[in-house]
């Protein structure tokens, strides 16, 4: 049935400088049902992704899941083994290499430095130290000596 002039009109609405719009109408029932269908459609998605997940993984290892490596458990004394492949697998507890690579370092800078064992290059870190602050213990107790503002010329005295 067509709709007249009259009825197109009543669902006009004039603002008060003579824009013209049409009432907001949403089509509820389609958004609702796009949603529902897109939730199927992933749902169906996700169950075909699983089965496929479970006939691969059978196809692949059919005699089911590898064994764990013999080296991660512990052997007869307790001990895990630190590295498989290329893979640190020490636990934080057990390793100590930051430790000894600081104390290291530590000791070698309280040592000094030296190109020969037993020859010292460079005094140690603290003896430096204690220099630098000696050195400006040094400077400050000494007052810097005023020089000397030179002597007012004397005019020449008056001959008679």
């Amino acid at each position: 049935m067509k709709k007249t002039q009259t009825e197109l009109e009543s669902r006009v609405i004039r603002g008060a400088h003579g824009v013209a719009a049409e009432e907001d109408h949403i089509g509820t029932a389609e958004v609702v049902r796009v949603g529902v269908v897109s939730l199927a459609i992933f749902l169906v998605g996700g169950i075909w992704a699983w089965r496929i997940q479970i006939a691969t993984e059978k196809e692949l290892t059919p005699d089911g899941a590898a064994p764990i490596p013999a080296l991660i458990t512990p052997d007869k004394n307790g001990q895990t083994a630190y590295e498989i492949g290329i893979v640190n697998q020490r636990m934080f507890q057990q390793d100590v290499h930051a430790e000894q690579k600081i104390s290291a370092q530590e000791r070698a800078l309280q040592n000094g430095w030296a190109d020969q064992p037993g020859v010292v290059a460079r005094p140690t870190i603290s003896a430096a130290m204690d220099a630098v602050i000696a050195e400006q213990a040094a400077t400050r107790q000494q007052p810097p000596t005023p020089t000397p503002a030179p002597a007012p010329e004397q005019p020449p005295a008056p001959q008679p």
